[in-house]
C-alpha cells in the first residue's frame, strides 16, 4: 500500500492528526493482523489512497498502538476514522467498500483546498516519502537551511553559504520512480543548472563532481517563468527528467554549481520532486488480478 502510511508509534499518529490543516482530510484505518475483514478491504483502501492523492490515508495496528486505540475508543476492527484540522468528523465500522467510498467522497474536499504539492498525471509530489531526518546539504547557510524548501511557506528558503555551489542529498523512505523536478527561487539567485546522481553509497563531495559522471546535466535558464503575479521576483521551472533513468531511486543528489545572476549565493525557495513509489504499481496490478478472478 504505497500511498498508505503505516503509523509506527503513538506519537507519529498524534503528529499526523494534529499537523493536518483545517481542510486536509486524514483517514485512519484501525486494523489488526488477525482480522479477516481488515485484509479483505486492504486492496480497496490502497486504491482510494492512490486515487485521492490530496487525502492522507494511514493505518493503525491496534495491537501495536494500544494507547492510540484506547484514546480513540476502538472496540472492533476494521474501524475507519475521518479527521480534519485535528478533529474527528466521521467514522464507520466494518469493511463495506461502498460506505467507505461514500464517506471519503463526503469529506475529501477539493484538490485545490487540501493538495500538499504539485502533481502530473499518474504521479504526485513525493514530499511525504522523503526521509527528512537523513537529508544532507553541503554549503548551506546556518540561517536558511534545506528543511524549509519542502513546505508551503514561500517566505522560507534554502541559501548557500560561502559561495554559489550546493550539494543536496535527498533520501526516500522507500524506492520511488522520479518523473520531474519543480524548483523556484529569486530571478537572480535561482540555480542556473543542476546535475543529478542517484543511489550513491556515500555523500558526493565538491571535489568529486568533475570526476563522477552524473545521470543528467540540466540547464534551467531557458525553463524558468515568473511565478505568481507580474513583476514578481520569483521564477520557477518544472523540469521533466529522463524517466527511464529514474525507475528505482532510493536517493537523489543534486549538485548546483551556479545561479542565474552570478550572485555570491544561490537561493531555492521551493523544491518538489514529482513521481510515484514503486509499490503502487504492484498494488494496482494485484488489485486488477483479484477483480478478474472474482
Amino acid at each position: 500500500m504505497a500511498f498508505v502510511k503505516s503509523m509506527a508509534t503513538d506519537a507519529q499518529f498524534a503528529e499526523t492528526i494534529a499537523g493536518s490543516g483545517p481542510t486536509k482530510l486524514v483517514v485512519a484505518d484501525f486494523t489488526a493482523s488477525w482480522c479477516g475483514p481488515c485484509k479483505a478491504i486492504k486492496p480497496f483502501y490502497a486504491e482510494l489512497a492512490s486515487k485521492y492523492r490530496h487525502v492522507t490515508f494511514i493505518t493503525v495496528d491496534i495491537d501495536q498502538l494500544k494507547e492510540t486505540a484506547a484514546k480513540n475508543q476502538i472496540q472492533s476492527v476494521p474501524t475507519f476514522h475521518f479527521y480534519k484540522g485535528g478533529e474527528l468528523v466521521g467514522s464507520m465500522k466494518g469493511a463495506d467498500p461502498r460506505q467507505l467510498q461514500a464517506l471519503v467522497d463526503q469529506h475529501k474536499g477539493s484538490n485545490e483546498e487540501s493538495s500538499s504539492g504539485p502533481s502530473i498525471a499518474g504521479h504526485g509530489d513525493l514530499a511525504s516519502f522523503i526521509d527528512q531526518r537523513q537529508i544532507e546539504c553541503l554549503n548551506q547557510s546556518n540561517e536558511h537551511t534545506f528543511g524549509s524548501i519542502f513546505g508551503k511557506d514561500t517566505k522560507q528558503y534554502l541559501e548557500s553559504d560561502v559561495d554559489e555551489q550546493m550539494i543536496v542529498v535527498i533520501p526516500f523512505n522507500q524506492i520511488v520512480k522520479l518523473h520531474s523536478v519543480k524548483i523556484s527561487g529569486p530571478k537572480k539567485n535561482a540555480p542556473k543548472s543542476f546535475q543529478t546522481y542517484i543511489n550513491r553509497p556515500t555523500t558526493l563531495s565538491f571535489e568529486e563532481v568533475d570526476s563522477i559522471e552524473p545521470i543528467e546535466v540540466i540547464d534551467l535558464a531557458a525553463m524558468y517563468a515568473p511565478e505568481g503575479d507580474a513583476g514578481t521576483e520569483l521564477v520557477s521551472a518544472t523540469v521533466p527528467l529522463r524517466f527511464v533513468k529514474y525507475q528505482s531511486v532510493q536517493s537523489v543528489t543534486l549538485f548546483i554549481g551556479a545561479n542565474l545572476g552570478g550572485e555570491e549565493t544561490t537561493v531555492i525557495n521551493k523544491l518538489s520532486l514529482i513521481g510515484s513509489p514503486v509499490e503502487v504499481t504492484k498494488d494496482l496490478k494485484e488489485l486488477k488480478k483479484d477483480d478478474h478472478q472474482h
